[in-house]
């Protein structure tokens, strides 16, 4: 089979990375690109990303020293791992001395060996597609393991036997869910039945690894081929166990409320997960960020608020985006998530058409919807009932605040006087 052509994008990355390439050359070490880099480049796809991935049999302390003198930046975070980046005229590079991952029975952290052979480096990667490397500085496409002919063919292997690949690393059996959805590649038999029978192996691998594996399925067009990878093999149980014994047509019904949303991290957890009670166990026990927690549930908890509202009026709204206000979001952008989740499902928008009216009237004269004011602060409070600072002040806050949400804003000397009025007949 013909060597297939770089892509001239990919010929315009070599560019970038011939001054480096060069110099690693000069002392007596070779300097591939490998990953996505070669991988998208083979089926034209853009890549959005500017980081580019080398392997070199240079070791890292070697690769600090070959890279300082053109670099705008170095960083060591990843050397004890092999890898070190580095920015260069604008293009990150991610430069890794040749390894091998393995995890010991009942360790969540991965063994690292260097090496010194671009073939054990490449035998030992995940799947055959990402198996591939080009030497820089001969521009050359090196694919010993068939990844080239997978692409094209829509095929998902593992270079070795994918018992030993999930071995190396059991993250890879997740990893696969979303290359057979990011990349329409079918997985073989023997890479399904190894996830099957191995997918308990996924135990060990920290909660942190697999939100982000998950996280970036998700974010991907369409979810459903990945989604009942994970169902089907057992992983799904592993994860998310809710999810676990949906029928595939459902489980396609939810991806399909994941690729209609925004392309947000929050937006397609959101979309993912049945309700607030899974969202906060699951994404906790993944160890999501707090933020990311607090913003999947107020799209939850707003959208089930949406769903129990009879009918809207001025103040619902004003409550709706000040709740939506204390969690940094807008309610324009939870009504579009709902809005979005309801085209799949086919649900009456009335009720959000009336919210973003009402929303979009509210704005002319309010703008301090997401965080409206009492009208009041607690010296003025005080001053007008000749009380000292305490319960009381936070009883009247609040009353003040009950007035804002159903009347707007009311000017303060109005305020004062209805103030009067409540404390002297409370």
């Amino acid at each position: 089979m013909p060597e297939p052509d770089l892509s001239p994008a990919l010929e315009a990355s070599l560019d970038c990375a011939a001054a480096v390439a060069e110099r690693f050359a000069e002392a007596g070490y070779h300097f591939y690109f490998v990953g996505g880099v070669v991988r998208d480049s083979l089926i034209g796809r853009d890549r959005v990303e500017n980081d580019l991935d080398v392997t070199t049999e240079a070791r890292p302390d070697k690769i600090k020293e070959l890279v300082s003198p053109l670099a705008e930046a170095v960083w060591s975070q990843g050397e004890r791992f092999g890898t070190i980046g580095c920015s260069i005229d604008g293009h990150i590079f991610e430069i890794t001395t040749h390894r091998a991952e393995r995890y010991e029975p009942g360790s969540r952290k991965p063994v690292v060996a260097f090496g010194d052979r671009l073939d054990e480096d490449l035998s030992r990667r995940d799947f055959t597609v990402n198996a591939m490397a080009v030497d820089v500085i001969e521009r050359r496409l090196i694919d010993l393991f068939g990844g080239a002919s997978d692409l094209r063919d829509g095929v998902l292997r593992t270079p070795l036997d994918p018992e030993t690949s999930f071995s190396d690393d059991p993250l890879r059996m997740l990893r696969a869910a979303r290359f057979a959805a990011g990349y329409g590649l079918v997985p073989v038999p023997e890479l399904v039945a190894a996830i099957v029978s191995m997918s308990d192996r996924l135990d060990i691998v920290s909660a942190e690894r697999i939100r982000d594996e998950l996280q970036k399925t998700l974010m991907l067009p369409d979810v459903t081929v990945g989604l009942e990878m994970l169902r089907s093999t057992g992983l799904m149980a592993r994860i998310i166990p809710e999810l676990a014994d949906e029928t595939e047509a459902r489980l396609a019904l939810r991806a399909a409320r994941v690729a209609a949303v925004a392309r947000e991290p929050a937006h397609r957890w959101a979309a993912l997960l049945p309700d607030r009670d899974t969202a906060r166990v699951r994404l906790r026990g993944l160890r999501a960020s707090g933020a990311l927690v607090s913003s999947v549930d107020l799209l939850i908890r707003i959208a089930d608020r949406i769903d129990s509202l009879a009918d809207v009026d001025d103040a619902e709204v004003r409550r709706m985006a000040a709740t939506c206000g204390r969690a940094g979001a807008r309610l324009e952008d939870v009504v579009d998530w709902k809005r979005r989740v309801g085209r799949v499902t086919s649900e009456p928008s009335d009720i959000l058409d009336t919210i973003e009216s009402t929303l979009e009237r509210l704005r002319l004269t309010e703008t301090d919807l997401e965080h409206p004011s009492a009208g009041l602060d607690g010296n003025e409070i005080c001053a007008v009932l000749g009380i000292e600072p305490g319960v009381d002040v936070g009883r009247a806050m609040a009353w003040l605040r009950d007035i804002r949400f159903a009347e707007g804003i009311v000017p303060p000397a109005e305020l004062k006087r209805r103030l009067r009025d409540w404390w002297n007949s409370a």
